[in-house]
């Protein structure tokens, strides 16, 4: 009695049936992305802290070292807390954002007012004009990371908003002698008291926080400038991707391949030395005519998912699904030393697989499932046959007529795989013994084709 299926049983799926992997949209990428990037940007600014506590306690005294100390433990914070929080599932960007915000005023705090333990009499103005401003630069640029165009504008204007306060702040002391270009200019050009307004431990220049805040503000816009259009990079790949995931629903994965490195085009038809391979299920019109409409599909799909992936994993191309049957070739768009081999190999792993799966069968209490190859090698047209407005990438010839022989010939012999004399003949030009890839497998009389004027020699495996 043919069985009905019923809940899939955990044995009958011993590996998923020629599934492939689904391709996610560019805003889920970019959303993984963004995610991924935090756990980067944590990773990095640990392994920074950690190298610059190294570097403070080989190069300062230890009495002098611990403000420094306590600086990368308070940027640690504002690193872990917010990457803790957001992986918990508890914030989001706002979060970020916030924290962002602490690292630029930290960091514009520790720039602009003195270190308690630096030289006595250092001023804040004096720091104005050090290159430690530099490191709001390294700030922004680290940001990058994040692969977020919006986090990388908010943090220029994190940063700017920071040193700009920061810088107000200096020029709001009462010591602070602040003076412009043309309050220099009015000098007269004078070297001597040029330098004497300029360098004087209180002088601010108005012009100097102008031009840092157009440096920060032109590294945003190319630093925003390159997230984005890596985005956009991001976008269109895998949008080709996805079209390359469609194809592959389609086409066998090495056409696609050729496909996408040959700008869409296969070329014109050729003649190579190819082998055929037929296989289908016994006793299939009595399968169907138990089963309904949907049950039936489920079957076919589990049958044609187990021999698709076995004929993928040796390298063969699938030409078609034909009813119950499937046709693949090996040594398409280019043929290979080992053609016969592989097929003769994927012949025998599609036997084992049936060997495994009616066992399965067995133990649930279901019907066997018999499969019927045949397999053939030789001469065929391989190209693209129908018209401009429907093509489709297939193998014409003598030998694919023979393969279909073959595998009909499967029911009158009683065996599981009939081949040719042409094939075995292959692979022991491959220095391959057959008997090595199936054993069992042995030579019959020869067989008159139908349709077929010269008789072949054949072999088989018993079922």
């Amino acid at each position: 009695m043919i069985d009905r299926p019923g809940p899939p049983h955990p044995n009958l799926r011993r590996s998923a049936p020629a599934d492939r992997p689904k391709a996610h949209p560019p805003d889920l990428v970019f959303a993984d992305e963004e995610r991924a990037s935090l756990r980067y940007m944590f990773r990095g600014r640990v392994l920074v802290l950690g190298l610059l506590a190294l570097w403070i306690a080989l190069t300062i005294p230890i009495d002098r070292s611990a403000s420094y100390l306590a600086v990368l433990l308070v940027f640690f914070l504002s690193g872990a807390i917010p990457y803790a929080l957001v992986r918990k599932g508890y914030g989001g960007t706002l979060i970020i954002a916030a924290f962002l915000l602490l690292d630029a005023a930290t960091l514009s705090y520790l720039l602009i007012v003195p270190n308690p333990y630096g030289l006595e009499g250092w001023s804040p103005q004096m720091n104005l004009r050090a290159p430690g401003f530099l490191y709001l630069g390294l700030f922004l640029v680290y940001m990058a990371l994040s692969y977020s165009p919006a986090l990388v504008v908010w943090t220029g204007i994190a940063a700017v908003t920071a040193w700009s306060a920061g810088y107000f702040w200096v020029i709001s002391q009462p010591e602070t002698q602040l003076f412009s270009s043309r309050e220099v200019l009015d000098t007269g050009l004078d070297l001597d008291a040029v330098l004497a307004r300029v360098l004087d431990p209180n002088a601010v220049g108005a012009a100097r926080l102008a031009n840092q805040v157009v440096f920060l503000v032109a590294v945003t816009l190319i630093l925003t400038l390159t997230v984005w259009r890596s985005r956009q990079l991001v976008r269109r790949q895998v949008a080709a991707e996805g079209q390359r995931m469609a194809l592959s629903r389609y086409f066998s994965p090495n056409i696609v391949q050729e496909l996408t490195t040959k700008g869409g085009s296969l070329g014109e038809p050729k003649v190579l030395p190819v082998a055929i391979l037929f296989a289908d299920m016994v006793g299939f019109t009595a399968v169907a005519e138990r089963l309904g409409p949907a049950e039936l599909v489920s079957l076919l799909r589990d049958f044609h998912g187990r021999l698709a992936r076995i004929a993928l994993d040796c390298g063969g191309t699938v030409d078609k699904y034909i009813g119950d049957a499937i046709m693949v070739h090996f040594g398409t768009p280019e043929p290979q030393d080992d053609d016969a081999v592989r097929a003769l190999r994927c012949a025998a792993e599609m036997i084992a697989e049936f060997e495994h799966w009616n066992r399965a069968r067995a133990a649930a209490g279901l019907d066997a499932i018999r499969v019927g190859i045949g397999l053939h090698y030789g001469e065929v047209i391989v190209g693209n046959i129908g018209d401009k407005r429907r093509l489709e990438y297939t193998v014409l010839g003598d030998p694919v007529n023979v393969a279909s022989r073959l595998e009909a010939l499967t029911r009158e012999l009683d065996a599981a795989l009939v081949t040719s004399d042409p094939l075995i003949e292959a692979v022991r030009e491959r220095q391959v013994d057959p008997l090595s890839i199936l054993p069992g497998l042995g030579p019959v009389k020869t067989e008159k084709i139908r349709g077929r004027a010269a008789p072949i020699g054949i072999w088989c495996k018993r079922s």
